[in-house]
């Protein structure tokens, strides 16, 4: 492949030239009166076109106004800009929204305080960082990071810039999982022993891990998914990422309506169900457990068969564990498939398990978790010892609470609610009512949001030590107050790093 030597030393250039360019925090811009605080969205594929746009357009009145949609696909970015102007224009509001190629620009701008990054997770972390150095506030799309190391980085330049961060860990912001989380923090079922975080599709394309590199989806629909689209900026794209022949499989064409799930899996790019759903399960699990300044201290290998799928490359896909230090002892963390269940918290004196527009309590003696335990959970059957306090399983709710169609998950939290008084708990957790909107205000409070970076950063650590031990196909011990291997460990002398092999172009991470 023959790179284009002007762009590869532009992007170097660049990429030196932002590297450590601020050496301390730069103050919020001085909004004027009457004047609104400027917002560039970056990456306007369908998340950020369809989920981040609208709640960011609705935080008007609250003072943010969206003036930059950037996206290196033309075709996205002027879509988006159209959009955002439509909106505003119904409202009467003066709108030009500017469409803009590359996100350096929108960093180099004075005028812009907000970036929302909704790109592919292997650009989260340059993008944030850089940000932050600018002077500006960030919201970034879940998982925080693609690695390890990354997160660390971007834990870091929080604390060195001081700036407004959110990551975009939504449940965080849900009714349900917050009493999920007060429940189990104020001790109403025990000490917690067993949490489970159920996620990925063991038997199918969409297993738990990421996947080993590949460029179509199908090589006999090489030609048509590889062939040329002039509209995007590929070697952008790309980003610190190796080298590859282009595919739409990566980078749907135009203005898409689906979840591109493609590079999701990809080793170069994502770390697959771990960093999609696993960001959410197991941000939840952090949360009740209290790990958001912790993490695990060994990760326990998956004793389940290997897949047999060819594009899983052989690697198990549930069945990991990780095992924390709580306060009452061990923690053990299980990765089990996809369920009616996200997060399942098992104490001394009952149960807790909880999912979007899902939740259910149980109280009685300790269980300890099996398979058999773990399907009569999820079919809400009899447990011996234990008995059901308030549930809400049915299908009034889909997989995203917007989807109400009655009132019985609000009727089991207000049961829950009332039971425990967690109005009165002695343990409070944040209360936001949404997580952008939670964003902009503490933007102009300068007050920490709800899941900063070091929250997210953990999370994304999580997700990684999932992602690890499945593609090596190994366990290990972890040292969660340094976010590292502890010396000695085997992974050191098997070679496994925590950070990205190469970063192409000098993307390279730099607080």
């Amino acid at each position: 492949m023959n790179l284009n030597r002007r762009h590869f030393l532009l992007g170097s250039a660049a990429a030196a030239a932002l590297a450590g360019h601020a050496q301390k925090a730069i103050p919020p811009r001085v909004i004027k009166k009457g004047e609104k605080a400027n917002v560039a969205l970056i990456g306007l594929g369908i998340q950020g076109r369809t989920a981040l746009m609208p709640q960011f357009l609705g935080q008007y009145d609250r003072g943010a106004k969206i003036t930059v949609c950037c996206d290196c696909d033309k075709d996205r970015r002027e879509d988006a800009a159209k959009r955002v102007d439509a909106h505003y224009k119904k409202r009467g509001i003066d709108s030009a929204c500017k469409a803009v190629a590359d996100f350096r620009d929108v960093l180099k701008d004075p005028t812009i305080d907000m970036v929302c990054i909704a790109t592919p997770d292997h650009w989260h972390a340059y993008i944030s960082v850089e940000a932050m150095k600018a002077g500006k506030d960030v919201y970034c799309e879940k998982p925080l990071t693609f690695s390890i190391d990354e997160a660390r980085k971007v834990i870091a330049a929080q604390e060195k810039y001081g700036r407004v961060f959110q990551t975009g860990s939504m449940q965080r912001s849900w009714r349900e999982f917050r009493d999920a989380c007060m429940i189990v923090r104020n001790g109403f079922i025990g000490d917690v022993k067993y949490v489970d975080a159920n996620y990925g599709r063991g038997g199918s394309k969409l297993g738990g891990p990421s996947h080993p590199i590949r460029f179509f989806d199908d090589p006999k629909n090489a030609a048509k998914e590889g062939a040329p689209n002039p509209n995007v900026d590929w070697n952008m794209w790309l980003g610190p990422a190796k080298w590859r022949a282009y595919s739409d499989q990566l980078a749907p064409r135009g203005v898409n309506n689906f979840y591109p799930m493609f590079w999701r899996f990809d080793d170069d790019f994502g770390t697959g169900y771990n960093g999609d759903w696993g960001a959410h399960h197991l941000d939840i699990a952090q949360w009740g457990m209290d790990m958001d300044k912790s993490g695990p201290y060994q990760i326990i290998r998956s004793d389940e068969p290997f897949s047999a799928d060819l594009y899983h490359g052989g690697r198990r896909q549930f069945g990991m564990k990780m095992m924390f230090k709580g306060a009452a002892g061990d923690i053990e963390l299980y990765h089990g498939p996809f369920g009616t269940w996200g997060t399942v918290f098992y104490g001394t004196k009952g149960i807790v398990a909880v999912n979007r527009g899902k939740i259910a309590v149980w109280e009685g003696a300790a269980i300890t978790p099996n398979a058999g335990i773990r399907q009569k959970l999820a079919d809400m059957q009899p447990i011996d010892g234990i008995k059901v306090v308030a549930a809400s399983v049915g299908k009034d709710y889909g997989t995203d609470s917007a989807q109400k169609k009655d009132n019985r998950l609000d009727a089991a939290l207000d049961t829950l609610e009332k039971k425990y008084d967690l109005a009165h708990a002695k343990i409070q957790l944040y209360k936001s009512p949404n997580q952008v909107q939670n964003f902009v205000e503490c933007y102009f409070t300068r007050k920490p949001t709800i899941s900063p970076a070091e929250v997210g950063g953990r999370g994304s650590v999580l997700c990684n030590l999932c992602n690890l031990s499945y593609v090596y196909d190994t366990g290990f011990d972890w040292d969660p107050v340094k976010m590292d291997f502890p010396e000695g460990s085997k992974c050191r002398e098997m070679g496994i790093s925590l950070k990205r092999e190469y970063s192409r172009n000098g993307w390279e991470v730099v607080v």
